[in-house]
């Protein structure tokens, strides 16, 4: 069987079950009426803790300053991803090759302390905005915020070399895993889509 046939059914593969465990999380939210015609969305008091029930508009905001933060602190790694999978399987010229190879170099040099700085930063941020409200309806940002943490952690153990080599050989593999991030910003996104 051709490789790329394999790769293609292997990400569909993926993308389905990921589809099929947002809708296996949101069933029981999308179930809370039981029959009665109320609109799941616009019930009041379900997505605050009872102390804080009037920061409601803080939390929101942590919650856009961690999305927008993630995103800045990854960009680098986003965007050397996509100059490797460009010079891999695009049909350039190698003097624009090289010039791609030279440019990612040149950012991962300079924008990847950020990439170290920020993502903390951004766990910190992700914790308080759960912490403030969170929601009955859904598990969905919950389990978002557990692979966000994870991934985090396992950077933090790659940069500062913690732990036996063994074991940073296979938390490597997990941290650089682009699949894993793509279900976390699946799960994120579907999880807050429900809330919202």
């Amino acid at each position: 069987m051709n490789i790329k046939i394999l790769g293609l059914r292997i990400i569909a593969l993926f993308f389905a079950c990921i589809f099929g465990i947002g809708c296996f999380f949101s069933a029981p939210a999308l179930a809370d009426g039981h029959g009665e015609y109320i609109r799941h969305f616009e019930r009041e008091n379900q997505h605050n803790l009872g102390s804080m029930e009037s920061d409601n508009e803080g939390n929101e905001t942590a919650g856009q300053i961690a999305a927008w933060l993630l995103v800045l602190a990854n960009f680098t790694i986003f965007f050397s991803i996509l100059t490797i999978w460009i010079n891999r399987f695009a049909p350039l010229a190698p003097g624009f090759k090289k010039a791609l190879t030279d440019l990612n170099r040149f950012q991962k040099k300079h924008l990847m302390r950020f990439h170290y700085f920020l993502n903390p930063i951004i766990a910190g941020i992700a914790l308080w905005h759960w912490l403030s409200s969170r929601c009955k309806s859904t598990s969905l940002p919950e389990w978002g915020l557990l692979i966000l943490i994870m991934m985090i952690s396992f950077g933090i153990f790659l940069k500062y070399k913690i732990g036996p080599k063994p074991f940073r050989k296979i938390v490597y593999q997990i941290h650089t895993q682009p699949f894993i991030i793509i279900a976390m910003i699946m799960v994120l996104t579907i999880g807050h889509m429900i809330v919202d």
